[in-house]
């Protein structure tokens, strides 16, 4: 018997991968442009194919959100990490901008047929007021 077996079976859940999809997608895209204000803070030129990398990683990022936002949440988990998915990038950027756009695509979202109802106080409370 291998341990294999031992392990519990977890179900696909394509909405939790296309969660950590956009999630990384936003982080790459986010650290890329930090290591280029840093780089080009030093007085450092920034490597001839950084353009093309950065633009790929932007694609990349797209292609993730599409995927996320072609989706419809249909059990209630689904939406509250569809929610806090939404709040993190918010609150990533800082601009209160960010939250009303969040809000905006949240019900959006929420007004599609076979969608559950949204809770979008998580997102309301960490607004900047």
């Amino acid at each position: 018997m291998s341990l294999a077996s031992y392990r519990p079976a977890l179900a696909f859940d394509p909405f939790a991968k296309a969660i950590r999809w956009a999630k990384a997608g936003d982080a790459a895209y986010r650290r890329t442009g930090d290591c280029a204000r840093a780089t080009q803070a030093a007085g450092i030129p920034l490597p001839a194919d950084w353009r093309s990398y950065r633009a790929g990683l932007l694609r990349v990022r797209t292609e993730a959100r599409f995927a996320l936002h072609s989706m419809t949440p249909a059990t209630p988990a689904e939406a509250v990490a569809l929610v806090a998915y939404y709040r993190d990038r918010a609150e990533a950027s800082g601009d209160p901008v960010a939250f009303r756009a969040a809000r905006r695509r949240l019900l959006k979202v929420a007004k599609r047929p076979g969608a559950v109802s949204f809770d979008l106080t998580p997102l309301d409370r960490a607004a900047p007021v």
